[in-house]
C-alpha cells in the first residue's frame, strides 16, 4: 500500500487531470492500490481494464469505448473527439507491460492511447512492472508522469 504522502499526491495528480504511470516490482501492491483505494476516493468517472491473461489485447480498442459508454464501432477519430466533451474520465490500464510482449502492431496502440492521453479532461493511469522507457516511444512517454512503488514509499502488510 502506497504511504499518505504518495497516496494523496497521486490522488492530486489524478484529479488535476494528469496522467500517470505507477510501476514497480510485482507483488508490491500496485493493484490493490488503486483498485481497493483510489477508485473508491476520487469523484472521476473511471473505467478499470486489466490486461491480464486471458483479456485478449487485439479487442482493447473495441472494449475502450463501450467501458467509456459510447458505440463501439465507430472510428477512432470519432471517438477520441467524443470522449474530449464533458466530464473528466479515467482509464485505468493495469498489467500495461502485456502490451508490450503481446501486441503485433504496439506503435499504432500507442499512438491511440497517446491521443487520449492529451486529451484536458481525460486522464490515463497506467500500472506496470517495468518504466515507460522500455517501451522505446519518447513520444509516448512524454505524456505521463512516473511514479515507481517501491520499498520507501510502500507499507507492507504480513510480512
Amino acid at each position: 500500500m502506497l504511504r499518505f504522502q504518495d497516496y494523496s499526491l497521486l490522488i492530486e495528480k489524478i484529479n488535476a487531470g494528469k496522467n500517470i504511470h505507477l510501476w514497480g516490482k510485482q507483488g508490491i501492491g500496485k493493484t490493490f492500490t488503486v483498485r481497493n483505494c483510489l477508485l473508491k476516493d476520487i469523484n472521476l468517472e473511471s473505467v478499470y481494464l486489466n490486461l491480464e491473461y486471458p483479456f485478449s489485447v487485439d479487442n482493447l480498442f473495441d472494449v475502450i469505448p463501450i467501458s467509456l459508454g459510447l458505440y463501439y464501432q465507430q472510428d477512432w477519430q470519432n471517438i477520441v473527439s467524443q470522449l474530449s466533451d464533458g466530464f473528466q474520465k479515467l482509464l485505468v490500464i493495469d498489467n500495461f507491460d502485456r502490451l508490450h510482449s503481446v501486441s503485433e502492431t504496439l506503435s499504432y496502440d500507442l499512438f491511440k492511447l497517446q491521443q487520449l492521453a492529451e486529451l484536458d479532461n481525460f486522464s490515463l493511469l497506467l500500472i506496470s512492472r517495468m518504466p515507460l522507457r522500455y517501451f522505446h516511444f519518447p513520444s509516448f512517454t512524454k505524456c505521463f508522469e512516473e511514479l515507481e512503488l517501491n520499498e520507501n514509499n510502500t507499507w507492507t502488510f504480513g510480512q
